[in-house]
């Protein structure tokens, strides 16, 4: 339906044992994605094939209700990174995969959090929306990142 498009984004969270202990929390109990304005759908932290539905609660997203089904497909956990991968499943608007990794630096101990993602739309809808759908995706990200400097 459209071309995919690759997403790389990533900010310093701060320093310290004690901040990566916490941003990780918050980042595998879905406390980030609730911190970045999501109603999240979930019964239990993430853990490879566990499913999650999100929805905007302001913006375009919640305007036209939608709802954003992912299912986790992988789970980073190491002393100096955590995080997971989740993948689109059918009714989300787009189709694809996103990670989320925190980590430090052993040398400077610098925590940072890290989001790649690629997608692609999955609806007609979504491709005939771009320029918004787009817009909602990079405002999400943004809150995605600032959510956990409140760590």
């Amino acid at each position: 339906m459209s071309r995919s498009r690759r997403l790389e984004r990533e900010a310093p969270l701060g320093a310290g044992a004690d901040l990566f202990e916490r941003a990780s929390r918050a980042l595998v109990t879905w406390e980030m994605h609730r911190r970045a304005g999501l109603v999240v759908v979930v019964d239990g932290p993430a853990t490879v094939g566990r499913t999650v539905t999100l929805r905007p609660r302001t913006g375009p997203g919640a305007w036209l209700r939608i709802t954003a089904p992912c299912e986790v497909t992988a789970v980073i956990d190491r002393p100096d990174a955590r995080g997971f991968t989740y993948r689109t499943l059918p009714g989300h608007p787009e189709r694809g995969w996103e990670t989320f990794l925190v980590r430090r630096d052993p040398a400077t101990d610098e925590v940072r959090l890290l989001i790649e993602a690629e997608s692609a739309h999955a609806r007609l809808t979504a491709a005939l929306g771009g320029p918004v759908v787009r817009a909602e995706q990079e405002r999400i990200t943004r809150r995605y990142l600032a959510a956990l400097v409140e760590s």
